[in-house]
């Protein structure tokens, strides 16, 4: 490109110098012939003229009397022109002339010397067989013309000196155009270089290379166009580096946003899909990019509205068939200029809003059953002594129990929701200090030691030799296990079995608490740990169970840092159990 670019400059300095080499030189050579021709014509005419008055003069002194009789006279040869004489007679007569050869004047020409004028003339005479230079000047005598005078000059005098001139034009400018080209060739090379150099740093910066300068050698056009591209190259270097942050923010966002975005344009072929939109519909973002949307996917029509009407629509779905809820938020990308070429749609996973409130209006429902039944019990009691049904003092005393047990049930419960909303709050602040498992066991069993002896269990105690203590709010772990040993004492069968286990690995104290009661099915194992689940729904709640000991349980651990699991089969009983963290030893003693 440069070379070309080279070339043609200078071709077109060589081109517009020889044009006007040319043109001069013709302009000077047309110049000089016309010069030489007219200072020789003029010449001639003074000559004539001045001939012609002397000639006037004596002729008129002689009275015409010596005028020759012949028609043409030669008077002679003057500085190098040749000098003939014409009498009126022949002047009038077209054609006349030597008597060998006629003369070169026609008849305008005789005309206007017999008028008083002169005549000059280059042509090619046949008298002297080569061009000449001719004029006539009139003669008159007492103020009329009675004749004229002919001047002849060969032109090859002034040929010669007009070739002189030619030549001297021609060798200037050859030198003229020798010197321009090295001139041009300067000048083509300072221009091009610049721009070649320019040409070869855009593709080093196509490349993402921005670091080369081109040089700046001059303080002209040129050199300003070279100092703006390197300050450009520089500017750009900035705009790319900025870009890249740019591009690469927006991408680290897009890949860790829950949301997901999908974005098609105007022909409904995927531009942008995230992981988490991949997610939701179940595709592959590599894959889908760059293809048609498929028309199965559910937001696919969504797309298309919004493409066809150019308005943001929202629209939920379920794309695995009611196991996720989506709502899709599509709104159309626009030009400047106002005109849609494409769309793009946030894919929100509502599956956690949706369950929040089910979970909602089921612990409404749960709780409106559970104070509605004591509540209804306490009425019907108070109502019926109220009637006087209750006259009998045992039956009165027995009517008081039931209501009082009914009571109970309702502080148990109002107690258990205000302790899980605290737990769920996460507003509760406890002391954490070092808890000794072997004696929450001795304590908890004390509890429910009438418990025990009444429904004839046996408990035994497994806790490993030198088992250290763990890190919690003691109050907190003794009603974790007040609630799983209160669940496997409620559950088991008069005489059964119920084991307390404890031991430590990698950090950690596990705790199992095993009944041998009824069991739980395998589809109620995964909503045990939910508020007011029961397995049993009649059984549990004339056991006294409120549905929240499970859910207290597994609030209180998760908060200790620990976790909650429970194995169990159908008629072979339950095991529960939990972990918490290990109290570390700091020079022999735990700390």
């Amino acid at each position: 490109m440069g070379k070309n670019l080279f070339t043609r400059l200078l071709a077109s300095y060589l081109i517009v110098i020889l044009i006007t080499l040319l043109a001069v030189g013709l302009a000077m050579s047309h110049f000089f012939t016309n010069y030489y021709y007219d200072a020789k014509e003029k010449e001639l005419l003074d000559r004539g003229q001045q001939v012609a008055a002397k000639l006037s003069k004596q002729m008129e002194q002689e009275n015409g009397s010596n005028w020759p009789g012949f028609v043409l006279k030669t008077i002679g040869f003057i500085q190098d022109a040749h000098v003939l004489m014409l009498d009126r007679e022949r002047l009038t007569r077209p054609g006349s002339g030597w008597p060998e050869k006629p003369l070169w004047l026609n008849a305008a020409d005789r005309e206007k010397i017999l008028q008083g004028e002169t005549v000059a003339r280059r042509e090619f005479d046949q008298r002297f067989n080569q061009n000449m230079l001719s004029v006539a000047v009139p003669l008159k005598v007492d103020g009329q013309v009675s004749g004229a005078l002919l001047f002849f000059t060969p032109v090859a005098d002034i040929k010669a000196s007009i070739a002189a001139v030619q030549r001297l034009i021609l060798y200037a400018a050859g030198i003229a155009v020798l010197l321009s080209t090295l001139a041009g060739l300067l000048l083509s090379r300072s221009i091009a270089g610049p721009l070649k150099e320019m040409s070869r740093i855009t593709l080093e910066m196509a490349r993402g290379n921005f670091r080369q300068q081109v040089p700046v050698t001059s303080r002209d056009e040129v050199g300003q166009l070279a100092e703006n591209f390197n300050h450009l190259a520089v500017t750009l270097e900035k705009t790319v580096d900025a870009l890249r942050q740019e591009k690469s923010k927006m991408e680290n966002i897009l890949v860790n946003m829950s949301e997901g975005v999908l974005a098609v344009n105007r022909k409904g072929t995927v531009m942008l899909c995230n992981p988490a939109a991949a997610q939701v519909l179940g595709v592959d973002a590599a894959a889908v990019t760059g293809q048609q949307l498929p028309p199965e996917l559910p937001p696919a029509p969504l797309f298309e509205t919004v493409l066809e009407t150019g308005i943001s629509q929202t629209a939920e779905f379920t794309p695995d068939n009611g196991r996720t809820y989506v709502l899709a938020q599509a709104a159309p990308l626009e030009r400047r200029g106002g005109e849609i070429y494409g769309a793009v749609g946030v894919l929100q996973d509502i599956t956690g809003l949706r369950q929040l409130e089910q979970l909602r209006r089921d612990f409404v429902a749960n709780v409106s059953h559970e104070l509605r039944t004591p509540l209804t019990t306490i009425q019907g009691f108070i109502e019926a002594m109220q009637d006087g049904m209750a006259g009998d003092t045992a039956v009165r005393e027995r009517y008081l129990q039931v209501m009082h047990r009914e009571t109970v049930r309702l502080n148990r419960l109002i107690h258990d929701l205000l302790d899980l909303s605290r737990l769920e709050a996460g507003k509760v602040e406890w002391e954490i200090n070092l808890v000794e498992i072997p004696d929450l066991f001795s304590r908890v069993l004390f509890k429910f030691q009438s418990q025990i002896t009444a429904t004839q269990l046996t408990v035994q105690q497994a806790v490993q030799p030198g088992l250290p203590p763990v890190l919690g709010n003691e109050d907190r772990i003794e009603q974790v296990l007040i609630n799983l040993l209160g669940n496997a004492i409620r559950f088991s069968s008069p005489g059964g079995l119920i084991e307390l286990r404890a031991a430590a690995e990698n950090g950690k104290v596990t705790v199992v608490v095993r009944d041998t009661g009824p069991g739980i099915p395998p589809g109620d194992l995964p909503h045990i740990w939910e508020r007011f689940y029961r397995v049993e729904k009649s059984r549990s709640r004339s056991r006294g169970g409120t549905g929240l000991g499970l859910a207290i349980v597994k609030h209180i651990i998760e908060a200790h840092g620990g976790e909650v699991a429970v194995q169990s089969e159908p008629g072979r009983g339950s095991s529960f159990k939990f972990t918490l963290t290990a109290a570390p030893v700091e020079n022999g003693t735990y700390s």
